[in-house]
Protein backbone atom coordinates (compact mmCIF):
# COMPACT_ATOMS: atom_id res chain seq x y z
CA UNK A 1 0.00 0.00 0.00
CA UNK A 2 1.72 3.42 -0.93
CA UNK A 3 2.26 5.68 1.92
CA UNK A 4 0.58 9.37 2.44
CA UNK A 5 3.30 11.68 1.60
CA UNK A 6 4.04 14.92 3.37
CA UNK A 7 3.06 18.37 2.13
CA UNK A 8 6.08 19.22 0.99
CA UNK A 9 6.62 15.77 -1.04
CA UNK A 10 3.58 16.74 -2.38
CA UNK A 11 4.75 20.14 -3.39
CA UNK A 12 8.36 18.49 -4.96
CA UNK A 13 6.15 16.52 -7.35
CA UNK A 14 4.07 19.43 -8.31
CA UNK A 15 7.29 21.65 -9.10
CA UNK A 16 8.71 18.63 -11.39
CA UNK A 17 5.49 19.23 -13.77
CA UNK A 18 6.06 22.55 -13.84
CA UNK A 19 9.46 21.68 -14.87
CA UNK A 20 7.99 19.75 -17.90
CA UNK A 21 5.88 22.37 -18.90
CA UNK A 22 9.59 24.67 -19.17
CA UNK A 23 10.87 21.80 -21.39
CA UNK A 24 7.81 22.03 -23.85
CA UNK A 25 8.02 25.65 -23.90
CA UNK A 26 12.17 24.87 -24.72
CA UNK A 27 11.35 22.64 -27.59
CA UNK A 28 8.49 24.23 -29.13
CA UNK A 29 10.96 27.52 -29.47
CA UNK A 30 13.88 25.00 -31.06
CA UNK A 31 10.49 23.89 -33.27
CA UNK A 32 9.45 26.91 -34.22
CA UNK A 33 13.38 27.70 -35.15
CA UNK A 34 13.79 24.40 -37.31
CA UNK A 35 10.93 25.12 -39.20
CA UNK A 36 12.31 28.51 -40.38
CA UNK A 37 14.82 26.60 -42.87
CA UNK A 38 13.96 26.46 -45.58
CA UNK A 39 14.22 22.88 -47.48
CA UNK A 40 16.21 21.75 -50.00
CA UNK A 41 14.33 21.24 -53.46
CA UNK A 42 14.89 18.62 -55.44
CA UNK A 43 16.91 19.06 -58.76
CA UNK A 44 16.57 15.33 -59.98
CA UNK A 45 13.44 13.63 -61.98
CA UNK A 46 11.16 12.04 -60.05
CA UNK A 47 11.85 8.34 -59.38
CA UNK A 48 10.16 7.04 -56.74
CA UNK A 49 7.55 7.65 -54.26
CA UNK A 50 7.81 10.46 -51.41
CA UNK A 51 5.41 9.47 -48.92
CA UNK A 52 6.69 5.83 -49.50
CA UNK A 53 10.33 6.93 -48.41
CA UNK A 54 8.64 9.02 -45.73
CA UNK A 55 6.93 6.25 -44.38
CA UNK A 56 9.49 3.95 -44.24
CA UNK A 57 12.16 6.44 -42.77
CA UNK A 58 9.85 6.93 -39.78
CA UNK A 59 9.38 3.01 -39.67
CA UNK A 60 13.03 1.76 -39.86
CA UNK A 61 13.08 2.49 -35.42
CA UNK A 62 10.80 -0.69 -35.39
CA UNK A 63 12.86 -2.34 -38.04
CA UNK A 64 16.29 -3.30 -36.83
CA UNK A 65 16.67 -5.62 -39.61
CA UNK A 66 16.41 -3.35 -42.10
CA UNK A 67 19.69 -1.67 -40.92
CA UNK A 68 22.78 -2.51 -41.34
CA UNK A 69 24.20 -1.40 -38.19
CA UNK A 70 21.28 -2.94 -35.83
CA UNK A 71 21.05 -5.92 -38.48
CA UNK A 72 24.78 -6.88 -37.62
CA UNK A 73 24.66 -5.81 -33.89
CA UNK A 74 20.79 -6.73 -32.72
CA UNK A 75 21.30 -6.26 -29.37
CA UNK A 76 22.23 -2.71 -29.60
CA UNK A 77 18.80 -2.40 -30.77
CA UNK A 78 17.59 -3.62 -27.90
CA UNK A 79 19.41 -2.17 -25.59
CA UNK A 80 18.04 0.93 -27.33
CA UNK A 81 14.46 0.13 -27.25
CA UNK A 82 14.54 -1.18 -23.69
CA UNK A 83 16.33 2.11 -22.01
CA UNK A 84 14.39 4.18 -23.77
CA UNK A 85 11.19 2.28 -22.70
CA UNK A 86 12.59 2.73 -19.42
CA UNK A 87 12.70 6.07 -19.46
CA UNK A 88 9.74 6.64 -20.78
CA UNK A 89 7.94 4.85 -17.94
CA UNK A 90 9.93 6.93 -15.47
CA UNK A 91 8.03 10.03 -17.12
CA UNK A 92 5.07 8.39 -17.02
CA UNK A 93 5.20 7.64 -13.09
CA UNK A 94 5.58 11.24 -12.32
CA UNK A 95 2.15 11.50 -12.87
CA UNK A 96 0.71 8.07 -11.93
CA UNK A 97 2.56 8.41 -8.36
CA UNK A 98 1.06 11.63 -6.98
CA UNK A 99 -2.37 11.03 -8.79
CA UNK A 100 -2.36 7.55 -8.89
CA UNK A 101 -0.54 5.83 -6.66
CA UNK A 102 -2.95 2.30 -6.91
CA UNK A 103 -2.17 1.91 -10.27
CA UNK A 104 1.25 1.01 -9.15
CA UNK A 105 0.72 -0.80 -5.53
CA UNK A 106 -0.24 -4.70 -6.97
CA UNK A 107 2.78 -6.40 -6.53
CA UNK A 108 2.97 -6.99 -10.53
CA UNK A 109 3.28 -3.86 -11.77
CA UNK A 110 5.68 -2.79 -9.07
CA UNK A 111 8.06 -5.78 -9.61
CA UNK A 112 7.45 -5.06 -13.20
CA UNK A 113 8.49 -1.53 -12.73
CA UNK A 114 11.34 -2.16 -10.74
CA UNK A 115 12.61 -4.61 -13.51
CA UNK A 116 12.63 -2.45 -16.13
CA UNK A 117 13.81 0.40 -13.77
CA UNK A 118 16.93 -1.64 -12.97
CA UNK A 119 17.47 -2.91 -16.89
CA UNK A 120 17.46 0.90 -17.84
CA UNK A 121 20.12 1.80 -15.35
CA UNK A 122 22.42 -1.11 -16.03
CA UNK A 123 22.01 -0.24 -19.72
CA UNK A 124 22.98 3.16 -18.50
CA UNK A 125 26.65 1.95 -16.99
CA UNK A 126 27.13 0.07 -20.08
CA UNK A 127 26.44 3.12 -22.23
CA UNK A 128 29.02 4.53 -19.91
CA UNK A 129 31.62 1.93 -20.00
CA UNK A 130 31.60 1.66 -23.10
CA UNK A 131 32.53 5.39 -23.73
CA UNK A 132 35.20 5.44 -21.56
CA UNK A 133 36.61 1.46 -22.61
CA UNK A 134 36.66 2.18 -26.50
CA UNK A 135 38.93 4.44 -28.11
CA UNK A 136 36.34 5.54 -30.90
CA UNK A 137 33.46 6.31 -28.79
CA UNK A 138 36.15 8.44 -26.33
CA UNK A 139 37.07 10.51 -29.41
CA UNK A 140 33.16 11.17 -30.41
CA UNK A 141 32.38 11.80 -26.44
CA UNK A 142 31.88 15.26 -25.05
CA UNK A 143 31.79 15.88 -20.73
CA UNK A 144 28.15 16.59 -21.08
CA UNK A 145 27.83 12.66 -22.26
CA UNK A 146 29.68 11.34 -19.74
CA UNK A 147 27.25 13.49 -16.82
CA UNK A 148 24.16 12.82 -18.60
CA UNK A 149 24.76 8.73 -18.73
CA UNK A 150 25.89 9.19 -15.07
CA UNK A 151 22.88 11.21 -14.38
CA UNK A 152 20.58 8.95 -16.11
CA UNK A 153 21.41 5.86 -14.10
CA UNK A 154 21.45 7.45 -11.03
CA UNK A 155 17.97 8.66 -12.05
CA UNK A 156 16.99 4.84 -13.03
CA UNK A 157 18.29 4.15 -9.49
CA UNK A 158 16.53 6.54 -7.78
CA UNK A 159 12.67 5.26 -10.38
CA UNK A 160 13.86 1.78 -8.88
CA UNK A 161 13.79 2.55 -5.56
CA UNK A 162 10.52 5.04 -5.58
CA UNK A 163 8.28 2.95 -7.11
CA UNK A 164 7.39 0.80 -4.31
CA UNK A 165 6.34 4.25 -2.09
CA UNK A 166 7.36 2.30 0.97
CA UNK A 167 9.65 5.67 2.17
CA UNK A 168 9.74 9.08 1.22
CA UNK A 169 12.99 9.47 0.72
CA UNK A 170 13.45 7.83 -2.92
CA UNK A 171 10.30 9.43 -3.71
CA UNK A 172 11.74 12.66 -3.25
CA UNK A 173 15.16 12.17 -4.82
CA UNK A 174 13.30 10.84 -7.88
CA UNK A 175 11.13 13.57 -8.44
CA UNK A 176 14.08 15.78 -7.75
CA UNK A 177 16.19 14.34 -9.98
CA UNK A 178 12.79 14.76 -12.24
CA UNK A 179 12.97 18.63 -11.73
CA UNK A 180 16.49 18.77 -12.67
CA UNK A 181 16.55 16.72 -15.86
CA UNK A 182 13.22 18.27 -17.66
CA UNK A 183 15.12 21.47 -17.20
CA UNK A 184 18.93 20.72 -17.96
CA UNK A 185 17.77 17.71 -21.02
CA UNK A 186 16.15 20.96 -23.60
CA UNK A 187 20.12 22.27 -23.67
CA UNK A 188 22.28 18.93 -23.47
CA UNK A 189 22.69 16.85 -26.22
CA UNK A 190 20.26 14.25 -25.12
CA UNK A 191 17.69 16.62 -27.03
CA UNK A 192 18.65 14.85 -30.43
CA UNK A 193 15.37 13.39 -30.44
CA UNK A 194 13.73 16.89 -31.31
CA UNK A 195 15.43 16.41 -34.64
CA UNK A 196 14.88 13.08 -35.23
CA UNK A 197 11.18 13.41 -36.91
CA UNK A 198 13.04 16.02 -38.81
CA UNK A 199 15.56 14.25 -40.13
CA UNK A 200 13.32 10.75 -40.89
CA UNK A 201 10.87 13.18 -42.81
CA UNK A 202 13.89 14.75 -45.13
CA UNK A 203 15.81 11.81 -45.20
CA UNK A 204 12.86 9.43 -46.26
CA UNK A 205 11.56 12.28 -49.00
CA UNK A 206 14.81 12.70 -50.39
CA UNK A 207 15.78 9.43 -51.13
CA UNK A 208 11.93 8.39 -51.90
CA UNK A 209 12.41 10.66 -54.47
CA UNK A 210 15.12 8.91 -55.49
CA UNK A 211 13.66 5.83 -55.73
CA UNK A 212 15.89 4.47 -53.16
CA UNK A 213 13.91 4.24 -50.65
CA UNK A 214 12.34 1.75 -49.47
CA UNK A 215 15.58 0.01 -49.94
CA UNK A 216 15.07 -2.88 -52.71
CA UNK A 217 16.01 -6.44 -51.91
CA UNK A 218 19.39 -7.31 -53.69
CA UNK A 219 19.16 -10.67 -55.48
CA UNK A 220 22.17 -12.89 -53.82
CA UNK A 221 24.23 -14.83 -56.24
CA UNK A 222 25.88 -18.10 -55.84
Amino acid sequence: MPIEVSHTTEVIMDLSHVALIFMGVVYALKIRWILKFTPAKERTPTRGNHARGIAHAYATLAMPWDLPGTRKHWYHWLEFAVFHLAVAAAIIMTFVMPYAPRIISSPVATYGLMTVFAAGGLIGISRLVRRIVRPEMRVISSPDDYFSLVMLAVWMGAAFLAVPMTNELPIVAFFLLTTFFLIYVPFSKISHYIYWPFIRFYVGKHLGHRGVYPPKAVPRHG
